[in-house]
């Protein structure tokens, strides 16, 4: 137990009654009771185990993992039947049917060469912890962030890693002193998780920085009511390598200098909410 452990004191010779008894403690180094009944003993072994200082005598390498170990995860339900959905994609991120149907192909034949694959190993590891958390109650906030697009600040912009697209509303461009003339034509119907379509007038490429990188980013333009400014979608996130979490509320870019944050804002989220809710009541009767 080393000089971890607080040892009794050594006993006092000469005191008769430790000659009647038989027990003897290796801990106390003295007669009158035995080890195992030994109470200091026990509490000394439990505040070293708390302290982790036992962790090499633990099987699996201590008291965290020791404890991971006694819980199993659930078994999963039986498959009755698989459910299948066919969606079709964009022209603009290039994943329409038949790209995606060549490239699962080529995947399948593929599989050994990773002769083409993208090296990231000097970029650093993105991770989230504890630390990462700017308000501790719990919330349900979408991730809303400021971003810098050529030379205004624009705010109200949604990460949505459930949309294929980068979307910019038209009144957002117009104040930004673009107008339509500045659109390259190119309608593409836009569909929305309840099957709704909208149809964009066209797009347009934006230098739009964020986190230390200022990229050329390609945004289809709708005119629509809309609570948010811009939307970006999984091509602008896929573009910066960036990792979104909403619990978080943050995304982050690994960068080669280091990982890069930019925080969202919990408050403008809650008004767009706000907002929102106000243009889809009913008007009363």
């Amino acid at each position: 137990m080393g000089d971890g452990v607080r040892w009794p004191t050594p006993p006092v010779e000469g005191q008769s009654w430790r000659k009647e008894s038989k027990k003897k403690c290796e801990f106390h180094r003295d007669i009158g009771h035995s080890t195992k009944d030994c109470y200091t003993l026990r509490r000394e072994i439990r505040c070293m185990y708390e302290q982790g200082e036992l962790s090499h005598l633990l099987p699996r390498g201590g008291k965290q993992q020791d404890k991971a170990s006694s819980k199993k995860p659930m078994t999963p339900a039986t498959c009755t039947k698989i459910i299948n959905v066919i969606t079709g994609g964009s022209d603009l991120n290039g994943l329409t049917y038949s790209a995606a149907k060549r490239c699962a192909t080529e995947t399948k034949g593929d599989r050994a060469d990773t002769s083409c694959r993208v090296s990231h190993s000097d970029l650093p590891t993105v991770a989230f912890d504890e630390e990462d958390i700017h308000d501790s109650q719990e919330h349900h906030d979408a991730l809303i962030i400021t971003l810098s697009m050529v030379n205004c600040t624009v705010r109200k912009v949604l990460i949505d890693t459930g949309s294929s697209v980068n979307l910019i509303m038209l009144k957002t461009i117009e104040n930004m002193g673009f107008s339509e003339k500045d659109l390259q034509k190119k309608t593409i119907p836009l569909v929305g998780f309840s099957g709704e379509t909208a149809n964009s007038l066209g797009e347009i490429v934006i230098p739009t920085y964020a986190g230390g990188i200022n990229k050329q980013v390609r945004y289809l333009v709708i005119d629509r009511p809309s609570t948010y400014n811009v939307i970006l979608g999984r091509p602008w996130l896929h573009l910066m390598k960036a990792v979104p979490s909403t619990y978080h509320q943050c995304v982050k870019f690994p960068e080669p200098w280091e990982v890069e944050k930019v925080r969202g804002d919990q408050e403008e989220a809650r008004g767009c909410y706000k907002k929102a809710l106000k243009c889809t009541a009913s008007p009363p009767p």
